[in-house]
């Protein structure tokens, strides 16, 4: 028996070795191995033909100095406080949806998912038609000239990254919240504590949750391209991500001072991930089990529910209302913004041109359809990918491993899709790759694994927390009754997760067909994304055909969303749906 429970156990501990350098492969084929080579510019441009210097300190200097250096300190202390904002906004907002009777419960959700949506230059641009002198707002007889003033500047640069930021912290927050069971707050509230007082008991409890949503904040505001290089550069305002895309698009390219910014802006992640393990590792976060009581919803008094819901309408309309007003505006009406005084001059040309192009090579319907499938098999292949990964990092274990992995993973969300792009094309393009391994460059393959990589690490914290607060009393218990692994899974943690995995799917669905930087770069001959040939028409200045194609995307992904969502309602057991997460009540 000895003997036989020793080999057991050894083979146990050999597939555990086997399956991490496994993700360990598949980490640095997606991560490492590109953004090390793009890396390594900073300080050998030799390596790659970029310069003659082995070695050299030299761009470190010129990355942190003059209107790069500027860039990166004005991209850090605008971080920090979209993160606070956003973390703030979303945790009141899931737990006012999820925990008591504010009105339109089933509509926010949904809003959240349609400013997700929107991608942040489509965001800004909409948020400059509504503003603009002559825009749409002074159209209708609204004067908006004093707040077009104040938005070309940091207060629209924070104002744009916080509702970009906001989808992100709440779909963190929601799935946190929904292992809390109502014995929580009822304890509290027994011991006499105010509606106040029970937040700052319950709280704490979910922390993983908090500092995963304010970590994906602060990354993605790091990493974002659209508000820099829309708002930003028009008010003179650098931002680290535009600074760097300058650098690589200046002739001749400098990538050395590129990749220092790189560096930074990887490094600006660790702050987030120390504080998390310091708060995290101290105690047990896992209060998700069988035991765990159905939600009661707190009640509002009429008057309180009544201001509670007209404070959260609000906020839906200046974050999901003006973008989607402006950027649908912007396709119905001709020469919005040039004009003064006058009627609105509705027109369905740019509709029409959508349908039949006049760029040569730049159609509509083969571009939406590429895009389609791509998001398809990218959100797919990402699911499966994060979950693995996001088992590893809740597995309660915090060797040397597990933080290195979480760290590149959050830290690869901080690098901005046109570094993943270039470092994709210097490490797939090496003779050595191309020669002796496998030849992507160029491909369709090569595009759809870099925009696994974007999508990876924001998908496995999504997932990370829901995992943490999964008992492991539940698994094992199935494995004593003589489940397998298979069935363990599939009996105690997919009824858990499966609407989180759901959202999770979607998210990459969304994200992928909005994604522009790393589809510009690494886009195949004749298989243009949709994202790219929207740009085409932007950049020909045919901005009423690209808001029409985009408004037409948007309407696609979300009649996507609401599809999976009847689906998951329809095909799933009803306990699935009440002890699965409720981001969104589907």
């Amino acid at each position: 028996m000895s003997s036989t429970a020793g080999t057991l156990q050894l083979g146990r501990e050999r597939g555990r070795r086997l399956s991490g350098i496994a993700l360990w492969l598949v980490l640095g084929l997606l991560i490492v191995a590109p953004v090390g080579c793009f890396i390594l510019l900073a300080t050998s441009p030799r390596l790659f033909g970029q310069g003659s210097q082995l070695f050299t300190l030299r761009y470190v200097s010129e990355a942190l100095s003059g209107v790069t250096g500027q860039g990166l300190f004005n991209s850090l202390w605008v971080s920090v406080v979209v993160s606070v904002l956003a973390v703030a906004l979303s945790t009141t907002l899931a737990w006012l949806v999820h925990r008591t009777n504010v009105f339109g419960r089933r509509l926010w959700p949904i809003l959240m998912w349609l400013l997700f949506l929107v991608p942040t230059w489509m965001m800004t641009l909409s948020w400059v038609d509504v503003l603009q002198p002559y825009g749409s707002a002074s159209a209708i007889g609204l004067p908006t000239s004093w707040l077009y003033g104040e938005f070309m500047g940091p207060f629209g640069i924070i104002v744009v990254l916080t509702t970009a930021s906001l989808p992100f912290a709440y779909f963190v927050m929601s799935a946190g919240l929904h292992g809390l069971g109502s014995e929580y707050e009822d304890a509290a509230r027994v011991h006499g504590a105010g509606r106040l007082a029970t937040l700052r008991t319950v709280l704490p409890m979910v922390a993983p949750a908090l500092f995963s949503a304010f970590a994906i904040s602060f990354a993605e505001t790091m990493s974002d391209f659209g508000v820099p290089f829309t708002l930003a550069y028009h008010t003179h305002f650098p931002m680290a991500t535009y600074t760097l895309f300058s650098a690589i698009s200046s002739f001749p390219a400098n990538f050395s001072v590129a990749a220092v910014m790189a560096i930074v802006l990887i490094l600006t992640t660790v702050p987030p991930i120390v504080l998390q393990y310091r708060t995290t590792t101290r105690r047990s976060y896992a209060v998700l089990s069988g035991r765990s009581r159905e939600i009661r919803r707190r009640e509002f008094a009429p008057a309180s529910r009544w201001l509670v819901s007209a404070g959260i309408g609000l906020l839906f309309a200046v974050s999901v209302g003006v973008p989607l007003v402006g950027a649908v505006l912007g396709s119905f009406v001709r020469d919005l913004g040039i004009y003064a005084g006058g009627a609105v001059r509705l027109t369905t040309t740019y509709y029409r041109q959508a349908l039949s192009p006049s760029v040569a090579g730049k159609g509509f319907s083969g571009p939406l359809l590429l895009s389609n499938q791509i998001a398809l098999g990218v959100a797919t292949l990402t699911a499966v990918l994060a979950f693995v990964f996001a088992r590893r990092l809740a597995s309660g274990t915090s060797g040397w491993s597990q933080r290195v992995t979480d760290f590149l993973l959050l830290g690869s969300v901080a690098v901005p899709g046109v570094v993943l792009g270039v470092g994709y094309i210097f490490f797939y393009n090496l003779p050595v790759i191309t020669l002796h391994v496998i030849n992507l460059y160029k491909t369709l393959p090569l595009l759809m694994l870099a925009l696994v990589a974007t999508a990876l690490p924001g998908q496995t914290r999504l997932l990370a927390g829901p995992l943490g607060q999964i008992q492991s009393s539940l698994g094992e218990a199935a494995r004593v009754h003589g489940a397998g692994l298979w069935r363990t899974w599939r009996t105690t943690t997919l009824p858990l997760v499966s609407r989180v995995m759901l959202w999770g799917w979607l998210l990459t669905f969304a994200k992928t067909i909005a994604e522009l930087p790393i589809c510009q770069i690494l886009y195949a001959p004749s298989q243009e994304p949709l994202s790219v040939t929207i740009q085409a028409y932007l950049g020909n200045y045919e901005i009423g055909t690209g808001t029409a194609m985009t408004v037409v995307a948007l309407v696609e992904m979300f009649l996507v969303i609401v599809v999976a969502l009847g689906l998951f309602r329809v095909f799933t057991p009803r306990g699935w749906r009440r002890i699965g997460w409720s981001g969104v009540s589907s």
